[in-house]
């Protein structure tokens, strides 16, 4: 097993997927941020697995969430803005390139990275637990661009924007036209 999340997009029958991006041996946050609009838990494409291992997301409005964080990151100090803007740039390149990968939703299939300690927490509860830590940073954001605090560090003390101000690279994206398991074809 690889051990990697795949992200997809979706028509909203899940009738079409297109790959956009695979990350080895975790689920990095800007998969947490663009899965955050409207986001629900649904079946797997992949895996043969009954209970729900897959979080889906609005792709639209998951994307712009994603757009406008990067652009108030941009307005903190200490941040390395040459970096955020590399996010965007890689973003809005990747969806120029492939246009017909603009679809209704975003699809996270985290299969192969909860089946690694499947044995200790079953694979559906850390899916749920993931749900809940994608919806805590879509609200998180919410707020953040709401009220936009001169500084996001001492507006919210959460394990997700610390991983950001110890280490800009934690907003790092991979977009990429084919993963391992490809829906291109679909």
């Amino acid at each position: 097993m690889a051990n990697r999340s795949y992200l997809y997009t979706a028509s909203k029958e899940l009738t079409q997927l297109r790959d956009v991006s695979e990350w080895n041996y975790d689920i990095p946050l800007f998969y947490k941020i663009v899965l955050g609009s409207e986001t629900q838990m649904s079946a797997s494409k992949i895996w043969n697995f009954e209970l729900p291992i897959v979080i889906k997301g609005d792709f639209k409005n998951g994307l712009k969430k994603f757009y406008d964080f990067l652009d108030y990151l941009e307005t903190q100090q200490d941040l390395d803005k040459e970096a955020i803007a590399g996010y965007r740039q890689d973003t809005l390149d990747f969806f120029e390139k492939y246009p017909e990968r603009a679809l209704d939703l975003f699809f996270m299939e985290g299969g192969e990275i909860f089946d690694m300690t499947g044995d200790v927490t079953p694979i559906e509860q850390q899916n749920e637990a993931l749900y809940h830590e994608i919806i805590s940073i879509s609200k998180d954001i919410d707020d953040i661009l709401n009220q936009k605090p001169d500084n996001v560090f001492d507006f919210k003390h959460t394990p997700w924007l610390q991983e950001i101000k110890k280490d800009i690279n934690a907003l790092s994206v991979y977009w990429t036209y084919v993963t391992y398991f490809s829906f291109n074809k679909s």
